[in-house]
């Protein structure tokens, strides 16, 4: 709990030591509240960059970013803290991201251009995902993520994005080794000229490959894909109408998106 928000899961044996820290919390049998001082966003902010650092120092917290991520109880509500980007399992908050999938059409046929991860990222190495995806940093909004993004990953300048809007949001939910990870995002779609050839900027990239509608199917069905970029490449088939309710794979499809 922050205040009287519940902000985050956490797991028994986390929330254990979190005891370390009775000055930021109280840890009951089945809560944890964040009692930092001051009781205002940049004192909570303060006190968890104390706790986290310990953890990180320590071996919990792995994969430091230096990116701070936004704390609410609802998204664009006023801010209850700000929290590193590598802590948000652990204390199982809400993330969100701007996702954007990549389409073209060759010889009539739908495809969609697919990256692959560095073998290097921390998170999910090597696993397919779908043009372009970021967290939404603290501070930034759905559209600056997804222009920032869109160059880095794909190389995309912002003249190809003048027509692209949001197309709604999906979220996802599953346990992981740190934690809970838990993520709300922002979905897009760009059509890409046929002779456009994506190129990724920032090095996270290992591969970015034109795929058919089918073999993208079947690589989100055989766990190739990272569990976000998949559930947002399944959005966006879907609403595209490029899988039929006929097709025997429809609802294999619906139960990964509605589990």
């Amino acid at each position: 709990y922050v205040r009287e928000h519940v902000v985050g899961w956490l797991r028994p044996s986390f929330a254990d030591q979190l005891r370390r820290w009775p000055h930021v919390f109280e840890v009951n049998p089945a809560y944890v509240t964040l009692r930092a001082k001051p009781e205002t966003p940049q004192g909570r902010t303060e006190a968890m960059a104390e706790v986290t650092r310990d953890l990180a120092r320590d071996g919990v917290i792995r994969g430091w970013r230096d990116e701070m991520i936004a704390v609410s109880h609802h998204y664009a509500a006023p801010e209850l803290l700000r929290l590193e980007r590598a802590a948000a399992r652990h204390f199982g908050v809400m993330s969100y991201a701007a996702h954007m999938n990549g389409l073209t059409r060759r010889e009539g046929l739908v495809h969609a251009w697919i990256s692959r991860r560095s073998p290097d990222k921390h998170v999910d190495p090597g696993k397919l995902d779908n043009l372009v995806g970021g967290r939404i940093a603290a501070g930034m909004s759905v559209d600056e993520t997804l222009r920032k993004e869109a160059w880095e990953e794909a190389g995309i300048a912002p003249a190809l994005l003048a027509d692209v809007s949001c197309l709604g949001a999906v979220r996802v939910e599953y346990s992981v080794p740190e934690g809970l990870h838990r993520e709300i995002m922002f979905v897009h779609d760009i059509w890409l000229p046929g002779d456009y050839r994506p190129v990724n900027q920032d090095g996270e990239v290992s591969e970015i490959r034109c795929m058919p509608v089918e073999e993208v199917l079947q690589a989100i069905l055989a766990g190739d894909f990272t569990l976000d970029a998949g559930t947002v490449m399944i959005d966006g088939l879907l609403r595209l109408g490029a899988v039929l309710p006929e097709d025997r794979q429809y609802l294999d499809l619906l139960r990964l998106m509605k589990p």
